[in-house]
């Protein structure tokens, strides 16, 4: 019984001593620090982490910004750049991707689709990167001394230049220009030589000339690109030209007489300049573009010209312009540009400008010296369009003196015959062409003569052709020849001619007369090729073109590196 007591007093006893300690609330602190301790000493642990791995984000993010920047700068050896960016700012990638492409600040676009990889002009670099973020405390947990983070940045680089191809203005003939003018447009061009001399040493910044045309075609809400997209008139591109000044009294009142004409043909501004990455720019805010585009006003004037008057035929009597001759006629086709590729345009590599394809036919007439009977000598001649492409921007550390801008430049294809066209509509229609013998000294049932020459420039390989800083400043332009065919001329044409004579219908060859008679005729057309030679080239040189060669000029670089984009 003792014992029994004795277990239930224990029991009791435990029993109470329980309620006592669930009722006892000393030490609860000591145990609430602790846990709460505990808690905070891992709060802490995790904060480390979380700020070492924020921290490891926004410097390797900061990196990758320059090197973005960087590789942008050199387009040419992007990821070198970026690596050695990387390294400069002591961050070691443990991924890294460089992809090039090109960028469009188009507002219109959403951030994530104005970078297009691998897509050309290439004018951007995307560098994306994946870096180690350091754990201090985190590392039983994720079992790795490091957490992986990823940065990616876009830069665009603004290193461009503009350019143009055609512009041969070193010989004016006023009499030549004016029907030339007169004809393209379609209205009455009565220009001295003074009045063109003016116009071509006289330069305008292209895009203060398209804020002042703006106002005139009343499109000045939005950007320039918006501008270039609409048509012109000549007397509207004469009247921008009168508002903007340059070149003294005469060019302003030349100009001005050519506004007050009205001449109506249109001129389709996206074929006269392309401004590239500027063309978002807002009508107006040209002058902080950083990039001066120095253009002559005649180059202005005659591209306009030409671009509005498509490719209709142009006819034009020039014998008042050439004594000696019993007549000159000219009859002359151009077509239009190719498809994004304007006379001058503004932007980085492999953007193009060209010229347009262009047939001029000339018809001499020559009097008397074979048994008293004019000579007949027509002339054709196809130049098929020449193209240059941006090849290189290089600014160096001095822009103002190291900059150097490289084209590739494809002369003209052309042809030149003594010779009359098989189909006047496929000549004129600009389709291949045929050329037959032409028929030089016709008196009816006594004697003819008749004949064909052909020499051509050919072998159409890019040139490169280099502007340094000074050559840029200078507006330089320089002259890149297909082949040495390219030199020939009437002289050569005449030379090579081997015409046919017949008597009452008869070949004279088997009676020994034909020599004689071809050197009387050569002799007599002789002096032809130097009276229409001059003709000849100032007609092309005002369309800028000439035989198997292409005239390229920049006028203008941007060397402030490359910035950061979204």
């Amino acid at each position: 019984m003792a014992r029994r007591a004795s277990a239930k007093d224990l029991a009791r006893r435990a029993a109470a001593r329980l309620r006592a300690f669930r009722g006892d609330e000393r030490g609860v602190a000591a145990i609430l620090a602790g846990a709460f301790g505990l808690a905070a000493v891992a709060s802490l642990a995790i904060g480390i982490d979380l700020a070492s791995v924020y921290l490891d984000r926004r410097t390797a993010q900061g990196a990758v910004d320059l090197a973005a920047i960087a590789a942008a700068q050199n387009l040419d050896r992007p990821e070198s750049a970026a690596r050695a960016t990387l390294a400069a700012n002591k961050v070691v990638p443990q991924t890294l991707s460089v992809t090039l492409g090109n960028y469009t600040p188009d507002a219109a676009l959403p951030p994530e689709k104005r970078f297009r990889p691998n897509v050309a002009p290439i004018n951007a670099a995307k560098v994306d990167l994946g870096a180690d973020a350091r754990l201090f405390f985190g590392r039983g947990l994720v079992k790795a001394s490091a957490l992986r983070v990823r940065a990616s940045a876009v830069a665009a680089s603004t290193q461009y230049a503009s350019f143009s191809i055609g512009s041969r203005l070193a010989s004016l003939n006023g009499g030549v220009a004016n029907a030339l003018l007169s004809s393209l447009v379609g209205g009455s061009v009565s220009l001295s030589v003074m009045d063109y001399n003016a116009l071509a040493t006289a330069k305008v910044d292209l895009l203060t000339f398209l804020d002042a045309l703006a106002i005139r075609t009343g499109a000045t809400a939005g950007s320039y690109d918006k501008v270039l997209a609409a048509n012109a008139t000549i007397s509207q591109v004469a009247g921008a030209l009168a508002d903007v000044g340059g070149g003294g009294v005469t060019t302003k009142a030349t100009l001005t007489r050519l506004a007050n004409a009205k001449i109506s043909a249109v001129v389709k501004l996206n074929q006269l300049a392309s401004l590239g990455p500027l063309g978002s720019l807002a009508v107006g805010s040209g002058a902080a573009s950083a990039l001066a585009t120095s253009v002559s006003l005649l180059d202005l004037l005659s591209t306009s010209a030409q671009i509005a008057n498509g490719t209709n035929v142009v006819d034009l009597d020039l014998g008042a312009q050439v004594p000696g001759l019993l007549g000159l006629t000219a009859s002359l086709v151009m077509g239009e540009r190719p498809q994004s590729s304007p006379w001058l345009s503004i932007g980085q590599k492999d953007v193009t400008v060209s010229t347009a394809q262009t047939r001029l036919r000339l018809i001499a007439q020559v009097g008397g010296g074979l048994l008293g009977v004019g000579v007949r000598l027509p002339i054709a001649v196809d130049i098929a369009s020449g193209k240059a492409r941006l090849s290189t921007v290089s600014c160096g550390a001095n822009p103002a003196t190291d900059a150097t801008v490289t084209l590739g430049v494809t002369p003209s294809a052309a042809d030149l015959w003594v010779g009359e066209p098989t189909s006047l509509s496929n000549w004129n229609a600009l389709k291949p062409p045929a050329i037959g013998e032409a028929t030089l000294v016709n008196v009816l049932l006594l004697l003819s003569v008749t004949g064909s020459a052909h020499v051509a420039a050919t072998n159409l390989s890019e040139t490169a052709v280099p502007f340094d800083a000074k050559a840029i400043a200078a507006q330089t332009v320089k002259t890149v020849k297909t082949t040495d065919v390219a030199k020939s001329t009437l002289s050569s044409l005449i030379t090579s001619l081997d015409p046919t004579v017949k008597l009452l219908g008869i070949g004279l060859s088997p009676f020994g007369s034909e020599s004689s008679v071809k050197t009387l005729l050569k002799g007599l057309l002789a002096p032809v090729a130097g009276l229409v030679d001059p003709v000849l080239n100032t007609v092309l040189d005002l369309l800028g073109v000439s035989v198997g060669e292409a005239d390229v000029q920049v006028r203008g670089v941007r060397c402030d590196g490359s910035t950061l984009v979204g």
